[in-house]
C-alpha cells in the first residue's frame, strides 16, 4: 500500500517488538509489526477506536 503515512513506531520495554500506525490517503488505519513491515492489517475508523478503548479499559490485558 503506496503512500501512507506512519507514526513512529511503539516499542515497550526497550525491545525489537514494535508496532505503528499509520493511514492512507483515504483515511485508512493501517497497523503492521516494524519486524514484519510487509504485513499490513487494515481496519476502520470506528474499528480503531473501538480497539483502543477496549484496550484503556483493561479488557485485552489477558492477551499480554
Amino acid at each position: 500500500m503506496p503512500g501512507i503515512q506512519w507514526q513512529e513506531p511503539l516499542c515497550g520495554g526497550g525491545g525489537n517488538a514494535c508496532v505503528q500506525i499509520g493511514h492512507t490517503a483515504d483515511g485508512t488505519p493501517v497497523l503492521r509489526e516494524t519486524a514484519r513491515p510487509h504485513e499490513l492489517v487494515t481496519t476502520t475508523r470506528e474499528g480503531l477506536r473501538n480497539f483502543i478503548e477496549a484496550a484503556k479499559r483493561g479488557e485485552l490485558d489477558h492477551l499480554i
